[in-house]
């Protein structure tokens, strides 16, 4: 399941490549109404939105469409220079950053790089796949005592980036 919410994210990644340099507004979105799970822009640069079927927030730094918001689960998001899944952490997921590194492992990582963070952690790699270099993601912590896992992979460290900083800035 874990690989299959990735490859999505994967592919919607490639999308939002082809799509970053259009200019079209989405269907539909003339109403001037926000998006679901919209929220007003955080102070900073960024938009502050909310995640309705975890219960959470999050700041979208340097955004400033309106993202697409599942309600499946994982929920994905879609900003316009990234996508990740968020969900409650199953017990089958990574509980620690070695347990994270494994996976890597199994990907043929390169470049792991873990950051602990007060509540959980980061664990980021490159692999080399057939459609070129993808850019990995996986973020756990502990919000209100619950544990959630944010992951994506990208095919840019900007794009990379700007996951990581999102997943971050989960919170209740």
């Amino acid at each position: 399941m874990r690989a299959t919410a990735l490859a999505l994210v994967l592919v919607s990644s490639f999308a939002l490549v082809a799509c970053s340099n259009s200019s079209a507004a989405p269907e539909g979105s003339g109403s001037g109404k926000s998006a679901p799970g919209a929220a007003a822009p955080a102070g900073g640069g960024g938009k502050a939105i909310t995640l309705p079927t975890l219960g959470l927030k999050a700041t979208l730094a340097g955004e400033t469409d309106e993202p697409i918001i599942g309600s499946g689960d994982p929920v994905m998001v879609m900003a316009a220079n990234f996508a990740a899944n968020v969900a409650a952490a199953k017990p089958t997921d990574p509980k620690t950053a070695k347990d994270e590194q494994e996976v890597a492992k199994g990907f043929n990582g390169k470049d792991v790089q873990t950051e602990t963070l007060p509540d959980g952690w980061v664990v980021t790699f490159k692999n080399t796949g057939s459609a070129g270099d993808n850019y990995w993601v996986s973020v756990r912590r502990d919000i209100g005592g619950k544990p959630y896992l944010c992951e994506t992979t990208q095919s840019t460290p900007a794009q990379q980036k700007a996951a990581i900083d999102f997943c971050k800035s989960l919170s209740k």
